[in-house]
């Protein structure tokens, strides 16, 4: 697997990516018909993969393509367009949802919600106080305080009696009876007797629900994990749930047992046999085994999509592949998901523009592995060691304008040998026939015997010895590369 200690110091000279040649206000992702939203002085627009402009700004609002309808709006009053952006129903309504079963909901200038056909026709008339998407065949529809629901022919099939409910998922609809959540099914029947005091939608067979603590039911009610987590994901990902204890997470499954330890900070979802995970040293990626495969050195990290996963460091972001191998610079201020290999990303002057991952990738970058190097991000006590990922007792930090490294941990991953004389507060490197001699405190030092002076005094933090970066690296025959914009640096022995 590619690793990050051979890429990241290249950073700064990868090839630019290939960029539309005009920049945007705003722009999002291309969708799956290779169409992109864009905005430009507060109008929306429409642009292709090839950058022509198949809908010039003209909206104040453009959606997203759903079931082949875009809503738009302009002024206060909302439509729909085609996914081309070719208007398809005058913009009339006050409010507006998207296409659902064929079915979008409408809200009239009186303030009451009907139901209208691709085709803007009327279906269903304007008579409710709030409504919400066909789901599973049935929309959930407010009369009043009540909540029901309706039909495709507009027909109330389960009559307005709960003070709170939810759309119907995998055949039940969560609602509230008095202070306690059950759920119902499609004929309006109590399916599951309520009984919680907060109960989630069914996702993969199973619901998450709270009682004191949270716990998991199947569709019988039986419990499947007792409630007694502080919290659990309302969603199954990857037929994983996500538990919280304490301020630590885990990844569990449906029958309650732990895949991991609680030691994550947050967990995001597996796409593509990833997930990303914060950890003490940053956010990393495991794999579906649960081994950290990408190196937790970043600041942030999004999930992937189409081989491709924004990651961040110092506030500003770049995207790497799935060995871990960075593809862009860390050099945008906001960045998208990737469709193909296209992504939207902010430059730090607040201009959009969309670039061509794929394209952005030089061959010869990323190629090898390199077992003779050493990385090390400032802050992070994580260290990588060709394929290998170590922890360090203490990360290495900025100390006077200089760069402090944990000395001994550096020279043993060397095969250097490190000596201390606590008395003389004195340390002694060996390596390569080289002696170099140095004390706390003090800025002269020995290399092979002839007097030098250092940038600045090795420290004692955390009961650990912090030497001078480069000093001590090119006084033991190795090359050190230091990235200021990642903060990352690289030993080559």
């Amino acid at each position: 697997m590619k690793k990050l200690c051979f890429i990241l110091i290249f950073l700064l000279t990868l090839s630019p990516p290939v960029a539309a040649t005009e920049g945007y206000d705003l722009a999002y992702p291309f969708d799956e018909s290779g169409i992109g939203r864009i905005v430009i002085e507060n109008r929306w627009g429409l642009v292709n993969q090839d950058f022509n402009m198949i809908l010039s700004p003209s909206w104040d609002y453009v959606g997203e393509n759903v079931e082949g309808f875009r809503s738009i709006r302009q002024g206060n009053l909302f439509g729909f367009a085609d996914e081309m952006g070719k208007l398809a129903i005058k913009p009339v309504y006050a409010q507006a949802e998207g296409f659902s079963q064929g079915l979008a909901c409408v809200k009239n200038e009186e303030g009451k919600w009907g139901y209208i056909n691709t085709k803007g026709t009327l279906t269903i008339p304007f008579a409710y106080d709030n409504a919400h998407s066909f789901a599973e065949g049935l929309a959930l529809v407010k009369i009043g305080e009540l909540y029901g629901y309706i039909d495709q022919g507009g027909v109330l099939v389960i009559p307005p009696i709960y003070e709170e409910a939810y759309s119907f998922s995998e055949g039940l609809a969560c609602v509230r009876v008095g202070e306690l959540y059950g759920y119902i099914d499609t004929k309006g029947q109590i399916a599951i007797t309520p009984q919680f005091e907060l109960a989630f939608d069914f996702h993969d067979g199973v619901a998450v629900i709270k009682n004191n603590g949270y716990g998991v039911i199947d569709a019988t009610g039986s419990l499947l994990i007792a409630p007694n987590w502080d919290q659990l994901s309302t969603q199954v990902n990857n037929g994983l749930l996500k538990a919280t204890r304490g301020n630590r997470m885990a990844f569990m499954n449906t029958k309650g047992i732990l895949k991991t330890e609680f030691i994550y900070s947050q967990l995001g979802d597996f796409k593509e046999g990833l997930c990303p995970v914060e950890t003490e040293s940053g956010w990393g990626y495991i794999n579906e085994e649960f081994d950290m495969v990408i190196p937790a050195v970043w600041d942030g990290a999004n999930q992937f999509s189409n081989g491709y996963a924004a990651v961040l460091r110092n506030h500003l972001w770049g995207y790497i592949d799935t060995s871990g191998t960075p593809v862009t610079a860390i050099q945008y201020a906001d960045c998208s998901y990737a469709v193909d290999d296209w992504v939207s990303v902010c430059n730090t002057d607040g201009i959009y523009q969309y670039i061509s991952l794929k394209d952005a990738l030089p061959p010869s970058i990323g190629t090898d592995r390199q077992n003779n190097t050493l990385l090390l991000t400032i802050g992070h006590t994580t260290m990588q060691h060709g394929d290998m990922q170590v922890t360090l007792d203490v990360a290495p930090k900025i100390y006077n304008g200089h760069t402090l490294l944990p000395i001994r941990s550096i020279t043993e991953e060397i095969d250097g040998v490190v000596e201390w004389a606590g008395d003389e507060q004195k340390i002694t490197l060996k390596r390569n026939g080289h002696v170099v001699i140095l004390h706390i405190g003090e800025t002269a030092a020995f290399i092979d015997g002839r007097i030098t002076l250092l940038p600045t005094p090795p420290i004692i933090e955390n009961e650990r010895t912090l030497l001078p970066l480069r000093f001590c690296a090119e006084s033991l025959d190795c090359i050190v590369d230091w990235n200021p914009d990642t903060e990352e640096i690289q030993i080559t022995y």
